[in-house]
């Protein structure tokens, strides 16, 4: 796996992980590329779990976000369930903007709790 971004299981479901604690810019930017890399070689749609605490947050960074769920979006992959975890309120605010339908949240169990339950939903459905 990744500098960056690896798969953990919490509760029997499987999701990818990405490290993002403390990154620059430039390491942001990396790890946002290794997450797409991978969703685009996994294609299965798995939950993903985001941890941006205490990392920069920039124009670019944002769109590069905006990319990959572009570059996924155009490789035909549903959305899976995302969850971000170390925004504070403003970035949160200005996340949502341009998220496609990721939730935030303030604890990586918290996270992955929800995540769990959406997967659960998305299987039933």
């Amino acid at each position: 796996m990744g500098k960056y971004v690896q798969w953990i299981e919490h509760k029997g479901v499987r999701i990818i992980f990405l490290n993002g604690k403390g990154l620059n810019e430039a390491d942001n930017f990396s790890a946002q590329e290794e997450l797409k890399e991978e969703l685009l070689r996994d294609r299965s749609s798995p939950p993903v779990l985001v941890d941006l605490s205490k990392t920069a947050m920039t124009q670019k960074t944002a769109n590069k976000s905006k990319e990959v769920a572009a570059a996924t979006k155009a490789a035909g992959l549903p959305d899976g369930p995302t969850a971000v975890v170390g925004l504070n309120k403003l970035q949160k605010a200005v996340a949502q903007l341009f998220s496609r339908g990721s939730h935030f949240f303030d604890s990586i169990e918290e996270a992955k709790e929800w995540l769990v339950r959406e997967e659960s939903k998305r299987k039933k459905g």
